[in-house]
């Protein structure tokens, strides 16, 4: 009897916790955001989470690790996402080379996906990403080397299979910009660009003409020659 009366607190008391976890990864992410990862203290995090100051060790560990958990958070799943439409695509294409369109959009959808939706991150995240692409710390650049290089590695062989006369330079070069512009207009959305209407975005389209232009980007002639100082 005292076992199925302690079973509901116990349950309650997992609940308390998951949620406590779940209100500090999300409050760091914001104000990590906002004011990078060095200008914010623990302190700020569980004061703005409503936590006691003891909350990030015993769910993360250190200030590190509690890094690395907002990032594993976003990452893992629109990676493993964008992993997933590539093999779709490869097994359409039937053992020939797959489409350029299908093998960008596997890569450009989830990130769109993820980026309009602020339950997955959305631009929240999207202003995390560029904040730290900017600001160099050779840890994190490790963290997201783990987490971006498979799925590079995999991307560009199926690229260079869509693409068989671009050398694998030209594949970096034109998915560093298909990144780039990926990037800037997810980090727009919540912006109008000046003397520029207002406008509505809707998922699909945004999807499509991003595909679009960035496989325009991979079919263009290079013309770039290099140039001796």
């Amino acid at each position: 009897m005292k076992d199925q009366q302690a079973q509901p607190k116990k349950l309650a008391g997992e609940v308390d916790r998951a949620e406590t976890k779940s209100r500090i990864l999300d409050v760091a992410e914001q104000l990590f955001a906002k004011h990078g990862l060095e200008t914010v203290s623990v302190r700020d995090i569980t004061q703005a989470a409503e936590a006691n100051l003891g909350a990030i060790n015993y769910h993360f560990g250190t200030k590190k690790q509690l890094i690395a958990a907002i990032f594993d958070r976003r990452l893992i799943p629109i990676n493993q996402e964008r992993l997933d439409a590539l093999d779709a695509a490869i097994r359409a294409a039937g053992g020939k080379p797959p489409r350029l369109e299908d093998v960008l959009e596997a890569f450009i959808r989830p990130a769109v996906r993820f980026g309009m939706d602020p339950k997955l991150g959305g631009i929240t995240f999207g202003k995390l990403m560029g904040r730290c692409l900017m600001e160099p710390n050779p840890e994190l650049e490790a963290l997201l080397h783990i987490h971006f290089e498979p799925v590079a590695r995999r991307f560009d062989a199926a690229l260079m299979q869509a693409m068989p006369h671009l050398t694998r330079v030209e594949v970096f070069w034109r998915m560093h910009l298909t990144v780039g512009a990926l990037h800037h207009s997810l980090l727009m959305l919540d912006k109008t660009p000046p003397g520029r209407p207002k406008i509505v975005i809707e998922f699909e389209s945004y999807v499509q003409r991003l595909v679009a232009f960035a496989a325009a980007g991979f079919r263009a002639l290079a013309s770039v020659k290099s140039r001796k100082s």
